[in-house]
């Protein structure tokens, strides 16, 4: 289930992010949207999970 976690530090007032279950475009748009909100971060890193790519079945077969 795709959620964002948000660490705020209450000793800088910095907010630190992390989206978790959304894989890469829809990801960046997830971020996109964040930065929107809260302006553009101090660092940006992309997990191993923004590069999972859905794994596609090739069906073979006629549609009947």
């Amino acid at each position: 289930m795709p959620e964002i976690e948000f660490t705020i530090y209450t000793e800088t007032g910095n907010c630190e992010t992390k989206i978790n279950g959304i894989q890469g475009p829809a990801c960046d748009k997830t971020a996109r949207q964040l930065r929107e909100v809260l302006g553009s971060p101090v660092t940006d890193r992309k997990t191993a999970e923004y590069h999972v790519r859905p794994a596609v079945q090739r069906r073979v077969g006629s549609n009947e």
